[in-house]
Formats: structure tokens, sequence, C-alpha cells
């Protein structure tokens, strides 16, 4: 379940930004790394976990939508016909149907319970999707200190492309931010600042890229949400 929510859990607040863009607007913009949007895509499928129920095959991940929530989401493996559940509502169950093939699902206390009968059924869980997103994906590290995963993630229902930051904190949780590609493609989103050098990311030229700025003061990372893991 999530561990904690910071107040910012959104969007860069007006004030950090605002302070951020002072301090640096001198400074000058590198790049440190990055990667093809599309090969970040065709590597999205990797770092699901395989699930076999009712003789199909199916890939099973997470995915957030625009205020962060975690959404369980189910895709076959072969053709069209992707189901995603917030995993608050999943606590209710859910049913999803594919080609005549009838599944149950439910989440309690952060196990995903995936049934075609009584009999023939599994169980994930939602930190396991987490931990294979981290250690399966693109990873960039900043300032020497700090690692991030970085993943495609597709908002469901608004189908809106973006990127997810994951990192371990110090305390062993998650922390993770989500990013639409709308809002990088002017300006980078600035992550956090590591002695003096401002990191972030942005969308350019069909690539996600990582960028630092030197800057005069450290500011605390921006709004991201926590899970135990």
């Amino acid at each position: 379940m999530l561990a904690a929510a910071p107040a910012a859990a959104g969007w860069d607040g007006a004030g950090a930004s605002a302070a951020a863009g002072l301090l640096a607007a001198k400074a000058e913009t590198s790049v440190i790394g990055g990667a093809p949007l599309l090969d970040l895509l065709a590597a999205r499928d990797k770092v699901c976990e395989p699930v076999e129920i009712g003789g199909v095959k199916f890939l099973a991940t997470v995915n957030f939508d625009d205020n962060w929530d975690t959404w369980f989401t189910l895709k076959p493996v072969a053709g069209l016909g992707a189901g995603a559940w917030k995993e608050t509502d999943l606590a209710g169950g859910a049913v999803y149907e594919y080609k005549g093939l009838k599944l149950r699902i439910k989440a309690v206390d952060g196990l995903v319970t995936i049934a075609k009968n009584p009999e023939e059924k599994v169980e994930l869980g939602i930190t396991a999707l987490f931990d294979k997103l981290y250690a399966g994906s693109m990873q960039v590290t900043f300032g020497g200190i700090v690692t991030y995963a970085a993943f495609r993630n597709l908002e469901p229902l608004a189908e809106q492309e973006g990127t997810v930051t994951l990192r371990v904190g110090s305390d062993g949780l998650y922390y993770f931010s989500v990013t639409r590609d709308s809002l990088v493609q002017a300006a980078p989103r600035w992550l956090l600042a590591i002695n003096g050098v401002l990191y972030g990311l942005r969308v350019q030229d069909a690539s996600l890229i990582f960028v630092s700025k030197p800057i005069e003061m450290a500011l605390a990372p921006k709004g991201e949400r926590s899970r135990a893991r």
C-alpha cells in the first residue's frame, strides 16, 4: 500500500519551480544521457510479469494516472484487449473477459488474485511488479549518488504517454513520480539537486533525455509518492 503521499504529489510546486528557475536561469543545461522513446516503449513489455491462465498468456504490470494512482494492467501477449483497474478499486473485485475467457480479479493488501475458477488462479504482488520495473528498466545515476529507473507510462483511460522515474529511498521505500511528455517538451522537469547541481528530464526529438544544470543552492526533490517494498 502507499506508505506516504507528499503534499506536492503533482507537478512541481509554483514556489519551488520559480526558485529553481531564478537560480538556474544563467546556467547552461547539459545532456547527461537518454534513449529514444521507441526503444523505451519496446523495452516496456520485458519488465512485465508473464501470466498464463485458462490457456492464454498475458503480461501483468502497473501504470499510473495523472493523479499518480497505481493501476494494475493485464494485457494479452498476442492481440488487443488489455484491461486496467485502479489498485484501490480492485478491493471490490472486477471481471475481465477476453475471447470467451472470463477472469475474476481482486486485490487484498497488495496481492492481486486472477482466477478463472476456484481451482485455477494466479496471485501477483503489486510490490513484486514494482521490483521488476526497477530491476529491469533503464537506470540513470545522478551525481554518483541517486539512481533512478525510468520507464514508459500510458495513463489508463486518458492514454497520455509519459515517463515514470522510480528510486529507492534511504528508508527502503520506493519513491516515484510521473511526468507527461507534453509537460517536458519545452523545458525540463527538475527532479532533485545534489551538491549544487540540478538533475532532471525532458523529451526532445522523440527521445527522453536526462539533463543537469549548476545552481547556487540545493533544492529538495520535487513531489514524489512512496510505496513500501
